[in-house]
């Protein structure tokens, strides 16, 4: 298949569907609140382990489920910086 661009058609407008555009952006911030949803979901389960964990005195499992929280609060924080200085805008 060729892709050849005519002299007339270099200069002529392109053509967008607000609809798609529309569409897409919603989805995208859905998929974003979902993403965000579960990443939450994931640090409240681990920190509730650990808690429970750390009232029985299971130890390895309250330390393995702090450092979980940490590092995904870690994550969390470092993508959001990096999203704010390399996101769109």
């Amino acid at each position: 298949m060729s892709t050849r661009v005519l002299a007339s058609d270099a200069h002529a407008p392109l053509q967008i569907e607000t609809e798609t555009l529309a569409a897409s952006s919603s989805s995208s911030a859905a998929l974003l609140t979902v993403g965000i949803s579960l990443y939450a979901i994931a640090i409240l389960v681990c920190l509730g382990i650990a808690i429970n964990a750390a009232r029985f005195r299971r130890r390895r499992l309250a330390i393995a489920m702090a450092w979980v929280v940490g590092i995904l609060t870690l994550a969390g924080v470092i993508i959001a910086i990096l999203s704010s200085v390399y996101g769109g805008g």
